[in-house]
């Protein structure tokens, strides 16, 4: 089963991303920064443009912000599509405690960071999928008590669920922060295990490694791939796993 991982950069590039999912014909495809918009406010930069070129059967869209936008409102939020039947759907909040239907630029991203988490039945068995957009700290990727605190949240959901977790997400840390260290020490790193040097391009100054994909000991990893396609500023992610 192929698990892709992708910050979506608010759809700036879904021409592109749709290019790459057709080419890698991933299963379950785990996004961050995603635009939702109702039809008076329709945009083509959306994930409902995105699902239009290429269908997933299934789809848990969890929104953490939702603001105006010309005559309608758009939401931002996480992602998770599937090949597979999602059996179980929800979001924990790291920080903010809700969605926020009356979202205003001024209150920053960080007012609102949840964490999506499906059941998927795959066809080696079931599987936990949880995806995550870390904390912003926007001077370092170094970790602040924010982030420390919602990585230790983030191990203790994912060390409860029984069978099969991948965890993947812009976490805006580098590898061995000691924020990321608590999920280190629970979880596969693959990133580290395959010594990544950046998850980012040219579209951006930033050189760090900040995106992943975790998988705990009930996973069996069959490859893994940091792809080079531009379809955001951040590189998509790519795990082959059973």
């Amino acid at each position: 089963m192929k698990v892709l991982q992708l910050n979506a950069w608010a759809g700036n590039l879904t021409p592109e991303i749709v290019r790459m999912l057709d080419r890698e014909d991933p299963d379950i495809v785990c996004l961050q920064e995603v635009i939702s918009v109702d039809r008076t406010a329709k945009i083509l930069q959306s994930l409902e443009e995105l699902l239009e070129a290429h269908t997933f059967k299934y789809v848990y869209y969890s929104p953490l912000v939702q603001f105006r936008y010309m005559h309608g409102h758009a939401q931002r939020g996480n992602a998770v599509l599937s090949k597979y039947p999602i059996l179980q759907q929800d979001t924990f909040w790291t920080n903010g405690g809700a969605f926020q239907p009356d979202f205003e630029y001024s209150m920053g991203w960080n007012s609102a960071r949840g964490v999506a988490h499906c059941l998927i039945d795959a066809p080696d068995g079931p599987i936990h999928v949880v995806t995550n957009h870390g904390y912003h700290v926007r001077e370092h990727k170094n970790g602040t008590a924010e982030t420390l605190a919602a990585c230790q949240q983030i191990a203790d959901y994912c060390q409860q669920l029984e069978g099969k977790v991948v965890l993947t997400g812009d976490f805006n840390l580098v590898p061995r922060s000691d924020s990321l260290e608590v999920l280190n020490r629970t979880m596969r790193n693959l990133c580290i295990e395959h010594d990544v040097q950046t998850t980012r391009n040219h579209l951006t100054t930033k050189t760090e490694v900040c995106d992943y994909i975790f998988v705990n000991d009930a996973v069996t990893v069959e490859d893994f791939a940091v792809l080079d396609d531009v379809v955001s500023d951040h590189k998509a992610l790519v795990a082959i796993i059973k």
